[in-house]
């Protein structure tokens, strides 16, 4: 094999792992922010479009409407957590692998592992978010009044 063909393996390889990483640390935050970024001014504007609040939303599929994008965004989530759950246990794959066949060891002192490991636990973290306010989504009523 080529050393021109190694170095793209290699270039391949790091925008991989760099990806999955990036997707398994931020993805289920982004989406938990995407989730209030969207949900919040939705209500607001179907409940108080101008100096009087409505008692009934402008439209009246808005819970249909709140649920989907939460459900879209628990989707986000839950994929960002698995992207990070297969990467953190293909790292360990390689490593266990690479110690029965006696090869070399690339190094990077667990630091890909580690944030795999961060990732999972960022996504955990905000899965339960995104459930928490879907909850809320979908038990309160938008155009209630603060009793």
């Amino acid at each position: 094999m080529s050393t021109r063909q190694n170095t793209v393996r290699q270039q391949a390889s790091y925008h991989d792992s760099l990806s999955r990483t990036l997707l398994g640390i931020f993805g289920a935050p982004v989406a938990w922010v995407i989730q209030m970024s969207l949900i919040e001014p939705i209500a607001a504007y179907a409940c108080y479009p101008r100096q009087v609040p409505l008692s009934a939303p402008l439209w009246a599929e808005l819970p249909f409407m709140l649920a989907i994008i939460s459900l879209a965004c628990l989707a986000g989530g839950l994929f960002s957590g698995y992207i990070a759950l297969d990467f953190w246990r293909r790292t360990g794959r390689s490593l266990t692998r690479a110690l029965q066949e006696t090869q070399v060891i690339e190094v990077d002192e667990g630091q890909t592992r580690f944030l795999a490991m961060l990732g999972i636990m960022s996504s955990f973290l905000f899965i339960v978010a995104i459930l928490f306010t879907s909850c809320a989504v979908l038990l309160v009523s938008p155009c209630s009044a603060w009793t």
